[in-house]
């Protein structure tokens, strides 16, 4: 197991916690909706052999605080990678943490090497969720992921669950996401991207990948076959596998192209 480094940044009135392993090219994990770094267990010590791996958890969520203001998950992204030294990354995002993902690629395109999403949506992306659905997990998606996991792993992501504050229920949050939103500038992303999805997952996620690929000019997909939203924790061999091979072609991309 690598030798794992902690440590918090404060950006913008909040602290974000972290955690830094392996040496290589750094890529950073950001975890979805309602759980944290916690998430990527299953990738840390995979990738962190050839990479230098950096979980940390978003503003709201895990050790990181809750939010005091207006803030921009990208922003504190950035500032993490100001604080740790790091100028440009290749990033896994799960869910919100691809919409963020998408989002730093956007604002950020000199520090984006590549951008692997999960699950995940471009911000200004409509759900075909009913009106009045309250922020946070949606349950039906959540029963249908724990369904896919094993035993061990359903237990695993229901305490990750059962540990989030509901802050975002409680709350308005007052984040703020690029302006035009992600979902209008898809073709400003000139990093590589590798756009993949359960194949179980909910039609609103395979919505979604279909427009990154058709929006992102150097994209390409994976369907996770038998998987659900968390591909990374129900088929960890074949994610940690496709992941580290588009991130090894990709290890090289120059930013100036």
């Amino acid at each position: 197991m690598a030798t794992v480094q902690t440590g918090t940044v404060d950006v913008n009135g909040g602290e974000i916690y972290y955690e830094i392993s392996g040496d290589g090219p750094p890529v950073v994990l950001v975890h979805g909706f309602g759980v944290d770094r916690r998430m990527w267990v299953d990738q840390l010590d995979a990738l962190s052999e050839r990479y230098t791996v950096i979980a940390y958890d978003l503003r709201g969520f895990g050790k990181s605080s809750m939010p005091r203001g207006t803030y921009r998950h990208y922003d504190d992204l950035a500032a993490l990678l100001g604080h740790v030294g790091v100028e440009d990354v290749s990033l896994v995002g799960s869910s919100l943490g691809g919409r963020v993902a998408l989002d730093f690629a956007i604002a950020h395109p000199e520090h984006t090497r590549s951008v692997i999403t999960e699950a995940g949506v471009p911000s200004g992306f409509d759900f075909t969720r009913p009106p009045g659905t309250p922020p946070g997990p949606n349950r039906a998606l959540l029963r249908n992921t724990l369904e896919i996991l094993s035993d061990e792993k359903a237990g695993f992501l229901k305490s990750m669950v059962a540990d989030y504050s509901r802050w975002h229920r409680k709350n308005t949050d007052p984040r703020i996401e690029v302006e035009p939103p992600a979902i209008g500038r898809l073709g400003e992303i000139m990093a590589p991207v590798l756009v993949t999805v359960g194949s179980l997952d909910e039609p609103d996620f395979h919505r979604a990948a279909d427009m990154l690929v058709s929006g992102i000019a150097r994209s390409r997909t994976h369907i996770f076959e038998g998987s659900g939203h968390l591909p990374n924790m129900d088929a960890p061999e074949e994610f940690n596998r496709v992941v580290l091979d588009f991130l090894d072609l990709n290890r090289h991309y120059s930013l100036s192209r």
